[in-house]
């Protein structure tokens, strides 16, 4: 059992934990709780983690038993409480976690994705709050979305708090980071994918009324500045959600599910 925080796998996982860099080096992320390691691929686990009060848990013995079923039997790393504690990135940790590999999309494959299928594309523009994120990427899930295409400015989408917040939803779910939205427009336009930009613009269209007919790219910016004005510029259309009262603006995770779902329902899959 390890029982001291220097321990070279804790340092690891702490590094995995907190730095963004880190995780791109290695093409690894961290994924705590039992639901996100029950969620896990099997082939994406690297190595299993379980604090000394866990592994006497029935739910221990279950997640073992899930992962031999699916061909992927492991042995866990014990970890002290203490210690498990110290790297966890939850105030009250349930003691399990796993390193895991990041599954990698391109993103011209989201692109002939959206394109062949006529589906609906999320395209998020420096999203910064980690929940926002992890929100959207499950929520997209949920609407039907066929892909998520992340600025090279979001929050890196396996932070942990982001991993958290999609609840598994990021291993179902295609996203890809795409490194220039300068060049995304003209591809989005080559493929015939109708690009709606979320703008509260005069020249806004309410989204109630927008045209959704075959493949759809719904792009959100940042929470506190929107979408840059060269972006919306470069979109086919500009929709706005109507707000009553004194609201200026929505949240970010709330403005995509409302559009997701409105171009789900205008599709007619519901």
């Amino acid at each position: 059992m390890i029982t001291t925080n220097t321990n070279q796998q804790i340092r690891q996982i702490t590094a995995l934990k907190d730095r963004s860099r880190e995780r791109a080096r290695s093409g690894l992320f961290v994924a705590e709780g039992s639901r996100m390691v029950r969620e896990t691929p099997p082939q994406l686990l690297e190595k299993l983690l379980f604090s000394e009060s866990f592994s006497k848990k029935e739910e221990a013995g279950k997640v073992l038993r899930e992962l031999a079923e699916k061909g992927r039997p492991m042995e866990p790393v014990l970890v002290s409480d203490t210690v498990f504690a110290k790297m966890s990135d939850t105030v009250h940790p349930q003691g399990i976690c796993a390193v895991v590999r990041q599954p990698v999309y391109a993103p011209g494959q989201l692109l002939e994705n959206a394109a062949g299928t006529g589906g609906v594309l999320l395209v998020l523009e420096n999203i910064q709050d980690p929940g926002n994120l992890g929100t959207m990427l499950r929520t997209a899930e949920a609407a039907g979305a066929c892909g998520v295409l992340l600025s090279k400015d979001c929050v890196d989408p396996f932070n942990p708090k982001v991993v958290r917040s999609t609840m598994g939803a990021m291993y179902r779910v295609p996203f890809s980071v795409y490194d220039d939205m300068n060049e995304l427009m003209p591809e989005l336009k080559k493929r015939q994918i109708r690009s709606l930009a979320a703008s509260l613009g005069a020249d806004s269209e309410d989204y109630t009324k927008a045209d959704y007919a075959g493949a759809v790219a719904i792009l959100i910016g940042n929470e506190g500045n929107g979408l840059l004005p060269a972006t919306i510029e470069g979109a086919d259309g500009r929709i706005r959600i109507p707000m009553e009262g004194m609201t200026e603006s929505l949240n970010a995770a709330v403005s995509a599910a409302l559009l997701l779902y409105e171009a789900r329902r205008r599709k007619n899959c519901l």
